[in-house]
């Protein structure tokens, strides 16, 4: 039987998206600048009318993850060790059009190894991964070539399942 302290306790352990500071406190503006061009084509290309609302929430996310960098266009990426081999193609295609993926299991299974290697060591202690218990600065790689990879392996990744699916 709980209490209701610890039965408040436990409520209040919902997952929180990591807190990334605002740049204002470091940049003179109050507003940040209107988004960048690699910013307004990713926007597009993670359209996913048919995903539902927590895609579109994630990518909300994103978005303001990035407008909180104030659109930082970088180099810094994360590991590309483990990462899926279309990640790489894509990238270099000059960020158009999906990849080819021949294989969805394999490219799933690619894609996992690369999720959990690319995540704090505090979260790679089991699965699934613990939503709470370390610093998150780890995975903020702001820029076109940081988590905008991520959430395109999970398109396409989607894609190819709803067009298996159609088969």
């Amino acid at each position: 039987m709980c209490s209701e302290e610890e039965e408040e306790e436990e409520e209040e352990e919902e997952p929180v998206a990591p807190r990334v500071p605002h740049p204002s406190r470091e940049k003179p503006a109050t507003k940040a600048p209107a988004p960048k061009e690699w910013v307004k084509k990713a926007e597009k290309l993670l359209q996913g009318d048919s995903f539902g609302p927590l895609w579109t929430q994630l990518v909300a996310q994103w978005r303001l993850r990035e407008e909180q960098t104030w659109f930082e266009t970088s180099t810094k990426s994360h590991s590309a060790k483990l990462r899926p081999a279309q990640v790489g193609a894509w990238v270099q295609r000059a960020r158009a059009g999906a990849p080819d993926i021949k294989d969805t299991a394999v490219f799933a299974k690619e894609f996992k190894a690369w999720w959990q290697d690319i995540n704090p060591a505090w979260r790679k202690i089991s699965l699934p991964m613990p939503r709470k218990g370390g610093s998150w600065t780890f995975m903020q790689v702001p820029g076109q070539n940081g988590f905008l990879n991520v959430l395109m392996c999970l398109k396409w990744w989607r894609e190819k399942i709803s067009d298996e699916s159609e088969d």
